[in-house]
């Protein structure tokens, strides 16, 4: 198994190195990067090995180094790759997104879970998989003592508020001061849901707030998406790899 691309972020100081794991094994329905342009999928075909990317980092020696995908922890690369980061470095390591089907490998600092939904027949309607293991792979990892946060994505009328409040339940059982995040459905062309409104965005923040602490949320429309990595800010970065 490979990645598919390194980027380098160096705004503010930062200095972190993302590395970009190929494909997903979920098939979520609404999944934003449906929206990317042909050319994103096309530099899928890169493959770097473990010694290329090693040999990048050492180069770059940032002072973070995140792990995104696809869905990382399927690379079975990953557990390597984080010891050299975190250990040989002495970088920190985050897994900058997982939905959470596989356990987060030791020399993992943080860690930041998509969750989909809390009801189970929800989430495997929405990506093909029942979401047990994401569950109790999130709880695994806050009692390993990595520094976990959670999001879910508003989607009317199959994540609604309610079910938004579930998930926000969960993550509170587990820990109320788990910063969970909220983002609002972008719709993709062919699948038939809508953006939630101002009115339903409020009412899913409302229902999370009886159950964490730390609550945000954000709405953007496609073209904000698809320019996130050009404008400047934490997002911005150059392709190194």
């Amino acid at each position: 198994m490979s990645f598919s691309k390194m980027t380098f972020n160096t705004n503010g100081g930062m200095g972190r190195a993302c590395v970009y794991n190929r494909g997903c094994n979920f098939r979520c329905k609404g999944c934003a990067y449906k929206l990317k342009p042909v050319p994103f999928f096309k530099e899928l075909e890169q493959e770097l090995d473990l010694e290329a990317v090693e040999s990048t980092l050492k180069r770059l020696a940032p002072k973070r180094v995140h792990f995104l995908g696809g869905e990382p922890t399927s690379n079975p690369l990953l557990p390597e790759l984080a010891r050299y980061a975190h250990e040989e470095l002495g970088a920190l390591t985050k897994i900058g997104h997982t939905n959470g089907s596989g356990r987060i490998p030791e020399y993992i600092d943080e860690a930041a879970f998509s969750i989909k939904a809390y009801t189970s027949s929800i989430h495997e309607e929405y990506t093909g998989l029942p979401n047990g293991t994401v569950l109790r792979n999130f709880m695994d990892a806050h009692t390993r003592g990595i520094s976990v946060s959670a999001s879910t994505v508003l989607i009317p009328g199959v994540v609604d508020p309610k079910e938004v409040g579930n998930v926000a339940e969960f993550v509170g059982g587990v820990d109320r001061s788990i910063h969970f995040h909220i983002t609002a459905y972008i719709p993709v062309p062919g699948v038939p849901y809508a953006a939630p409104n101002a009115k339903e965005l409020g009412e899913a923040c409302s229902a999370a707030m009886k159950h964490v602490d730390i609550v945000t949320c954000r709405a953007l429309s496609q073209d904000d998406f698809l320019g996130l990595k050009s404008c400047d800010g934490p997002y911005k970065s150059l392709q190194v790899a």
